[in-house]
């Protein structure tokens, strides 16, 4: 089936709960529909129900075993939301799902979180290799204790891009300290051929992994942010995409949910060169 590009197109193809159906099944299963018990292809449709029946008298549909399954939300609002959620550069928020769908606050908030579920699940074990860009950012989310005069939650989360993939992954961490950033850094990276950071002392254990090439942001008291290629302008512009999605979209985050939609931006921008297959992607996490 052709990849959907536009929204026009989107809301063309997910009109009907049977198109959404037939969209499904060609992606669940592209050489055949087949039982999920038993895996065998001798199966028959039938129609009033929307299921098929296997010779081994299992009966199912194409929302067996998904997040999709005994749900009380009609499949059309349901890829419509992984579409919007998935085209959405800066992100949608759950209130804007509720406007477009015609569904309620709660229902528009479990859809999201569903999505975004699914999404970090196609996040596992995914690797940033090659060159890499390393740098640390701090995002104001709610639900802390206020101190002060600085009435939200300050978490520190360390960003990871490749310059030769364009792999994103970002992640929260409990404390800024160099045990910290090398825990994540040995479970998340890959093969990598260089590192560019900025010159955090906390950072300079990298060079003992690969090659490190560091700019000084505050060098002799003048600005330095590139030098002769060497930089980390690439993960500095994701932090202002999400942080301009932050204040621009969501307004408010919580801190307990920060990570997943790190992971939702992560990804977004990670399949930033073939978009129109990102709803492939989703739904089959999902």
């Amino acid at each position: 089936m052709d990849k959907i590009t536009s929204l026009v197109e989107a809301r063309k193809q997910f009109s009907t709960q049977e198109s959404c159906e037939e969209y499904m099944a060609s992606m669940r299963w592209p050489n055949g529909v087949t039982c999920p018990r038993c895996g065998s292809k001798s199966v028959t449709y039938m129609g009033s129900r929307h299921q098929w029946q296997c010779e081994c008298r299992y009966q199912f549909s194409v929302t067996s075993g998904t997040v999709f399954h005994k749900t009380h939300i009609d499949l059309p609002r349901w890829l419509m939301a992984v579409w919007l959620g998935c085209h959405s550069p800066k992100g949608i928020s759950s209130k804007q799902i509720q406007r477009e769908l015609g569904v309620t606050y709660k229902t528009a908030w479990y859809l999201s979180r569903r999505i975004r579920l699914a999404i970090q699940k196609n996040m596992l074990g995914v690797r940033v290799t090659g060159k890499v860009e390393i740098d640390e950012g701090v995002i104001k989310a709610d639900g802390g204790t206020a101190t002060g005069n600085i009435p939200y939650c300050a978490k520190d989360v360390l960003g990871m891009v490749s310059r030769t993939s364009g792999t994103v992954r970002m992640f929260v961490l409990e404390r800024l300290t160099k045990a910290e950033i090398v825990r994540v850094c040995t479970t998340n990276l890959g093969k990598v051929r260089s590192f560019y950071t900025d010159a955090a002392l906390r950072l300079q254990f990298l060079g003992d992994i690969a090659p490190h090439y560091t700019v000084n942001h505050g060098w002799a008291g003048h600005s330095q942010y590139s030098r002769r290629g060497v930089h980390v302008n690439r993960v500095e512009n994701f932090w202002g995409l999400f942080k301009r999605g932050l204040m621009g979209v969501y307004h408010h985050l919580s801190a307990k949910y920060l990570q997943e939609y790190l992971d939702e931006f992560a990804f977004r921008q990670s399949n930033l060169k073939d978009r129109e297959a990102l709803v492939s992607f989703v739904l089959g996490s999902c």
